[in-house]
C-alpha cells in the first residue's frame, strides 16, 4: 500500500532538544523545587527566575490600537515603516550607505529558511559551522538540502583555515557557495568574530567569488546583546567592501531584541552590489512569503518601528534592554571563571545567551547530560558539548555550578 506521504517526506519526525530537556526539567521542578538548575531554553529570565518581557515593549504595545493589532501587513514584503526602522536600528549609524532590500519574515527562522530554499538546488550543500543552532539542519532537510561543516574553533580562535578549505571544496563541486556565520554572540558557545577575524573572511569570500556566486547567511538573532552596543554594527560597513559576485543575507530577529519570542517577526535583509541579482533575491523572496507564511505579523511589525522611530520610546527601550546585558555579562563572569579555576573545558565565550562546555564524544556527552539531570542540573545536548543557557540562570544557581559539573564528570 502506497503511503500518504510522498517519499521525501515519509519519515519525517521532530525531536527537538531544547524542548525535550526544558519539558524534563520542569517535571523535576515540580518534585524538588528550587533545587533544580534549569539551563536549557534560550529566553531571558531575571534573577528571581522570572520570564522576561521588556516593560518598555509590552506597555507601548498596549497603547496600539486594535484594529492595527488584527489587520493583516500592509505588504508582503513588509510595512514600509518597519522596514525602514530595521534599516535605520542597523545601518542608521554608518557613514556610509548600504545598498540593500528588506523582507520582513516570521522571526530570523523565516529569514534562514527562506534563503536556504531560495539560494540553493535540492540536492546541494549549505555550510555550517560545526557549532551551531539545531534548526540549521532541520531547515536545510525540508529543502532536500545536504550539509557540511567548517571547523569552527582552533587553538580557541575562528580556524579560518579550515573556513577556507571547506567553502574551497564546495564551490569547486557545485559552483556556488552558501554559508551559514552566526555573530554576533555565537548561539551556543558565545563567542564573537574580531574584526580581524571578519576582514580575513571577506577577504577570501570576495577571492572566491571569482570561480562563482558566494552568499553569507549572518544570523545576527543575538546581536543587540553585545557587550559592544551599536559599537558592533559598525561591522556592516565591511559589506560595501564585498565584490559584485558575493550576497549577504542577514537574518534579523525581533524575538530576542524585543523579548516578543510568540509574536513572530524578524527580517531578511539583503546586500549586494550587483543590483540585478538583490532584484531578483527580493522578488523569490516576496514570492516565497506569500507561499508559505503569506504576511508577517501586523501588530510586532507596528510595535517595532514605533518604538525605533520615537526617541521616547527608544531610549527606556535601550536602557531597560542594557540592564539585561550586563546581567548577562555578570552570569558568564561567574561561570567561565570558575569554569577555569575547576578545569571545567568550554568553547571560547564572548558574550551573549549561551556557554558551551567541551564533550566532544557524543556517547560521552549523553552520558554526562544523564549523569547531570540525576542530580537536577539541565542544559541541551548540542554538537560537541553541552549548552548552558546562563540567559536564564541567576547568578545564585550559577555560583558552584560549574564546580558541581566538574565534579559529576
Amino acid at each position: 500500500m502506497n503511503p500518504f506521504l510522498n517519499e521525501l517526506c515519509d519519515g519525517k519526525k521532530m525531536v527537538d532538544k531544547v524542548f525535550k530537556a526544558a519539558v524534563a526539567a520542569n517535571e523535576a521542578k515540580v518534585k524538588y523545587g528550587d533545587e533544580v538548575v534549569n539551563a536549557t531554553l534560550g529566553t531571558l529570565f531575571d534573577e528571581d527566575g522570572v520570564f522576561v518581557a521588556f516593560d518598555s515593549v509590552w506597555k507601548t504595545y498596549e497603547t496600539i490600537d486594535k484594529i492595527q493589532k488584527a489587520k493583516y501587513a500592509s505588504s508582503i514584503q513588509g510595512n514600509p515603516e518597519f522596514n525602514a526602522a530595521i534599516y535605520d536600528w542597523l545601518f542608521g549609524k554608518l557613514d556610509k550607505e548600504i545598498q540593500c532590500e528588506i523582507i520582513a519574515t516570521p522571526g530570523g527562522a523565516g529569514a534562514i529558511s527562506s534563503t536556504m530554499k531560495n539560494i540553493l538546488s535540492p540536492g546541494e550543500t549549505v555550510i555550517k559551522p560545526s557549532l551551531g543552532w539545531g534548526p540549521y539542519k532541520t531547515m536545510a532537510k525540508e529543502c532536500f538540502l545536504k550539509l557540511t561543516d567548517y571547523n569552527m574553533f582552533k587553538d580557541n580562535h575562528f580556524d579560518i583555515v579550515d573556513f577556507k578549505t571547506t567553502l574551497t571544496k564546495v564551490m569547486n563541486e557545485q559552483g556556488k557557495v552558501l554559508v551559514i556565520i552566526n555573530d554576533p554572540c555565537h548561539n551556543p558557545t558565545g563567542y564573537t568574530l574580531s574584526g580581524n577575524e571578519w576582514d580575513q573572511i571577506i577577504e577570501f569570500v570576495n577571492e572566491l567569488s571569482i570561480q562563482g556566486p558566494v552568499i553569507i547567511l549572518n544570523d545576527i538573532a543575538y546581536v543587540d546583546y553585545t557587550n559592544q552596543g551599536d559599537i558592533w554594527k559598525q561591522h556592516f560597513k565591511k559589506y560595501n567592501d564585498l565584490s559584485n559576485n558575493v550576497m549577504v543575507v542577514v537574518a534579523f530577529s525581533c524575538s530576542k531584541t524585543l523579548t516578543a519570542y510568540g509574536a513572530r517577526v524578524g527580517a531578511q535583509i539583503v546586500i549586494t552590489k550587483d543590483k540585478e541579482q538583490l532584484e531578483a533575491f527580493k522578488n523569490a523572496a516576496i514570492y516565497s512569503a506569500r507561499s508559505i507564511w503569506s504576511t508577517v505579523n501586523n501588530s510586532a511589525m507596528k510595535l517595532f518601528s514605533t518604538i525605533i522611530s520615537n526617541e521616547t520610546l527608544r531610549e527606556p527601550y535601550i536602557a531597560e534592554k542594557q540592564q539585561y546585558i550586563d546581567l548577562l555579562r555578570e552570569r558568564a563572569n561567574i561561570f567561565v571563571s570558575e569554569a577555569k579555576e575547576n578545569n571545567l573545558e568550554i568553547f571560547p565565550h564572548v558574550e551573549g545567551f549561551f556557554v558551551t562546555i567541551k564533550v566532544i564524544d557524543n556517547k560521552e556527552k549523553e552520558a554526562l547530560n544523564l549523569k547531570l539531570q540525576k542530580n537536577n542540573i539541565f542544559t541541551v545536548e548540542v554538537d560537541g558539548g553541552l549548552r548552558v543557557a546562563i540567559c536564564s540562570v541567576s547568578k545564585r544557581k550559577l555560583k558552584g555550578l560549574a564546580k558541581r559539573i566538574k565534579e559529576i564528570m
